[in-house]
């Protein structure tokens, strides 16, 4: 049996990045499921919160490898 967890986190995007796709390549190098749950973006500023849901280990290397990206990651807790 396959055991997947689900995390949601706020993803904090420096200007310099918010016309990447990087919520695209999230999904397809780490085959997450991904769900925007809020979302706010202008042209100095972006941020998501998401809800992102897969095996642990990829989860867990799909924000390691945003946060490698220059996206700041932070837990976000007790939303509905």
């Amino acid at each position: 049996m396959n055991q997947t967890v689900q995390r949601r986190v706020k993803l904090i995007y420096p200007p310099a990045l918010i016309d990447e796709p990087l919520l695209y390549r999230l999904i397809q190098r780490f085959g997450l499921l991904i769900n925007i749950r809020r979302a706010h973006v202008e042209a100095g500023e972006a941020w998501l919160i998401v809800d992102l849901e897969g095996p642990p280990e990829r989860v867990e290397e799909g924000l390691a490898w945003m946060q490698g990206q220059g996206v700041l990651v932070e837990p976000v807790e007790g939303l509905p």
